[in-house]
C-alpha cells in the first residue's frame, strides 16, 4: 500500500536534526523499513515547501528549482510503500495549498500528517533567539508581550481576549508557525484526524525515547538499523550572548549594513564561529507573569489536541508549562555579563583577524626619513 507522510514541522522543534538524520540514513531506511525519503539533494524538501507557497515565500521560490517538486512526486509515485517529505515551512500552508498538495499526492492510498510540537516555555526563547540572529531588536519581554497579545486577539487555543494589553512588536509571526491547534485543524479537515500524528518533543533525553525514536515510531519505522549519527551542533545562545547580539543589532540594521555582510560576519563568524564555540549557558527564561500566561494557554492547547483525537507519540504532558516556575529559569542578564560576552567576542575577532601588511605605508616611511634628516641637521647646528 502506498502511504505518504507529510512532516510539517513545527519550526524550532528539532526539525533540522531530524531531516539531517533522515537524509544520512535514507538508504538504510529504504532497505530495512521500506521508507523512501526522496530527493536528489537534502534541500529539495525546502524547495518543495516554498514552491507550494510562492506568494508567501517569494524571495525563496527560485524558478531554477521549480522542477524539484514534480521530481519528488515522480519518485514517490514509483515507490509502492511508505514515503516521507519533511519541511517546517509546510506549517504555513493554507487550505488552498493543502488541496493542491493532496491533489499532487492523489496516487497514494493514504496521506498522513506529522507535526513535532514543543512546549511554549522552550519555544518562546528559541524563536526569540532566532529573531535576534536575524537583526531583530525586541527584548525578550517585548517579544513575549506581543506573542501574548496576538494569542488573545486571535483566540489561539481558546484564549481570553481581555487578558493582556497592547502589542510592542509589530507583525510578529509567531503564531503563524506555532499555533499547532489551528495548523493541525486545517490539515485534519483534508486528511482526517485519524491520519494526523502529533510527536511531542521530550523534555529530557532518555535512551530509546528521544525525538528521533518518537518521530520514527509515528510511522512504524524501526530506529535500530538506522545507525548513521549526525554531528551534535550547538545552536543555542546563552541569555547574556543573546542580549549582547540584540544590542549589537541596534547598530546593524538594514540601513547601515547589507544583508550579505550581516549574514557572513554576524551569523557566520560572530555567532557560528565565536558564540557557539564559547562556554555558554542556558537561554533566558520566562518572567513570572509570562510563565503564568504560558501555563494557562498551554493547558488550553493540550486539551484541544486531546479533544481532536489525533494520534499522539510521546506524552501530552511534555507540552504543559508549570505556572510556578522552573529551577532552571534564567533571569535577565546583568550589564556586566553582557559586557563580558562583548569583550570576549571582540578578543576572539582580533585573534582571528588577518595581520596588517608588514611595515608602515610608503608615505609614512618617506615622512620618517625626512624627520630623521631634520633631526640630524638640528643636532649638527647645536654642536657647532
Amino acid at each position: 500500500m502506498s502511504v505518504v507522510y507529510v512532516h510539517i514541522g513545527l519550526p524550532k522543534t528539532g526539525t533540522t536534526h531530524l531531516q539531517d538524520r533522515l537524509w544520512r540514513n535514507r538508504d538504510l531506511a529504504l532497505q530495512t523499513s521500506g521508507l523512501l525519503y526522496p530527493g536528489n539533494v537534502i534541500s529539495d524538501h525546502f524547495h518543495a515547501a516554498v514552491h507550494l507557497q510562492p506568494e508567501r515565500y517569494l524571495d525563496w521560490a527560485d524558478p531554477a528549482f521549480a522542477g524539484v517538486w514534480p521530481t519528488l512526486v515522480k519518485q514517490m509515485r514509483a515507490w509502492p510503500q511508505t514515503s516521507l517529505i519533511s519541511h517546517e515551512l509546510f506549517s504555513t500552508a493554507t487550505s488552498e495549498h493543502i488541496e493542491k498538495l493532496l491533489d499532487d499526492l492523489s496516487f497514494a492510498d493514504e496521506v498522513h500528517v506529522i507535526a513535532t510540537v514543543r512546549d511554549l516555555a522552550r519555544q518562546l526563547p528559541s524563536v526569540w533567539q532566532e529573531n535576534v540572529k536575524n537583526q531583530r531588536r525586541a527584548s525578550f519581554d517585548e517579544f513575549v508581550d506581543s506573542v501574548a497579545f496576538a494569542a488573545e486577539s486571535n483566540a489561539v487555543g481558546g484564549a481570553d481576549p481581555d487578558r493582556v494589553g497592547e502589542p510592542v512588536v509589530e507583525d510578529e509571526p509567531f503564531w503563524e508557525f506555532q499555533d499547532h491547534v489551528g495548523i493541525l485543524s486545517r490539515w485534519a479537515r483534508f486528511v482526517g484526524p485519524e491520519r494526523v500524528h502529533v510527536v511531542t518533543v521530550p523534555r529530557t533525553r532518555t535512551k530509546g525515547d528521544g525525538l528521533w525514536e518518537r518521530f520514527l515510531a509515528a510511522m512504524n519505522v524501526d530506529p535500530v538499523p538506522l545507525t548513521i549519527p549526525v554531528p551534535s551542533l550547538n545552536s543555542s545562545l546563552s541569555a547574556a550572548q543573546a542580549e549582547f547580539l540584540r544590542h549589537l543589532n541596534q547598530r546593524l540594521q538594514p540601513d547601515t549594513i547589507e544583508w550579505r555582510r550581516y549574514e557572513r560576519i554576524i551569523k557566520g563568524q560572530v555567532i557560528g564561529e565565536i558564540l557557539f564555540e564559547a562556554e555558554s549557558g542556558p537561554p533566558q527564561g520566562l518572567s513570572v507573569k509570562h510563565r503564568q500566561w504560558a501555563a494557562g494557554l498551554a493547558t488550553e492547547m493540550v486539551e484541544a489536541i486531546r479533544d481532536a483525537g489525533y494520534d499522539v507519540t510521546g506524552d501530552l504532558a511534555d507540552l504543559r508549562v508549570s505556572a510556578d516556575g522552573a529551577d532552571d529559569d534564567v533571569p535577565m542578564p546583568t550589564d556586566g555579563q553582557v559586557l563580558d560576552v562583548a569583550l570576549d567576542t571582540m578578543a576572539e575577532m582580533i585573534l582571528a583577524a588577518p595581520l596588517p601588511k608588514v611595515g608602515p605605508p610608503l608615505k609614512t616611511r618617506a615622512a620618517n626619513v625626512v624627520r630623521r634628516v631634520r633631526r640630524r641637521a638640528l643636532a649638527v647646528r647645536r654642536s657647532a
